[in-house]
């Protein structure tokens, strides 16, 4: 009987092992178009309660910013694919499953306000940027104009007589915030960035909060700056309130696919980029945050990629 010597052995077990791992590697990460293509269908992952980027609307279907740029990716799927229909699954999920379903294949996108981490990069990949967020503040438009340039960090020449003659103002002054919320940490943490402010008064809604601003029992109200445009929209129909332009933290927001899926993150990619160029992202954008202000379309202009 013939023995294979050890070196010839070691390479034959060593290519067994390669074969084996590729065999092995999960079918959502390399085919989610052939599975839509085979399918018909794609499904879309999405938040019940992830106002106002992911929720389900009064007639029970999921709605919301995030959900409508992956309904436009569905199209380009169509278009791509050459199908003459494609049907949308808008499968639920939450904050403890929705990466597992993507691993798993049980969706093919997820359509939320998802936070791009270096983190989450080991699991799952993410599209071009849909949107900057972070903790904002909003205000009264016809707040103090000292109150505003405070606020927007657009601090005059004469720094220490600046600091002086506006300490005063500021202690009269009150600002809200949500409660048992990490901004609400945060606001203690730096309260002293904003000089000195008389009172924090914790509310338990955004819509609480703004009320109180529009009601004059506020000076500011510091939450989610993406909630915050929304929520205007929704509470002040008068236009009397106004978020500022200035972040106090950052995050950047965008769908989520499986990893190692290169042909899909470029569909989805090519697709963003489109809507950015050309300008069909406004419309998208208003119904869901009002007009579109400088921040969102620096993002956009920045983000789209050229063809």
């Amino acid at each position: 009987m013939k023995i294979l010597n050890q070196p010839l052995l070691q390479k034959a077990t060593f290519l067994t092992c390669v074969l084996f791992s590729l065999a092995a590697e999960p079918f959502s990460h390399a085919q989610t178009l052939d599975r839509i293509q085979n399918s018909g269908t794609i499904n879309l992952g999405f938040r019940t309660d992830d106002v106002p980027f992911s929720y389900r609307d009064d007639t029970g279907h999921a709605a919301g910013y995030a959900v409508a740029l992956c309904k436009k990716v569905a199209e380009e799927v169509k278009s791509e694919l050459r199908l003459n229909a494609l049907a949308i699954d808008d499968v639920a999920v939450t904050t403890e499953d929705r990466f597992t379903a993507l691993q798993n294949g049980k969706i093919d996108l997820l359509c939320a306000a998802t936070t791009e981490t270096i983190a989450r990069r080991r699991d799952v990949s993410f599209s071009i940027p849909i949107f900057l967020s972070g903790i904002g503040v909003l205000t009264r438009v016809d707040a103090p104009s000292q109150l505003h340039a405070l606020l927007a960090g657009n601090e005059p020449e004469f720094r220490p007589r600046w600091r002086a003659s506006y300490s005063q103002i500021l202690k009269q002054r009150t600002a809200s915030v949500l409660s048992g919320t990490t901004t609400e940490a945060w606001v203690y943490d730096r309260i002293h960035e904003f000089g000195i402010i008389a009172k924090v008064s914790a509310v338990t809604s955004y819509d609480i909060g703004i009320s109180s601003v529009l009601k004059g029992s506020s000076d500011m109200f510091f939450g989610d700056r993406a909630i915050l445009l929304e929520a205007i929209k929704r509470n002040d129909p008068n236009s009397e309130l106004q978020v500022i332009h200035r972040y106090f933290s950052n995050k950047v927001i965008a769908l989520t696919l499986a990893r190692d899926d290169e042909d899909f993150r470029l569909l989805v990619d090519r697709t963003l980029s489109r809507l950015y160029r050309t300008g069909e992202i406004d419309a998208i954008y208003k119904t869901y945050f009002g007009e579109i202000d400088a921040t969102a379309r620096g993002l956009f202009t920045r983000a789209a990629l050229p063809e």
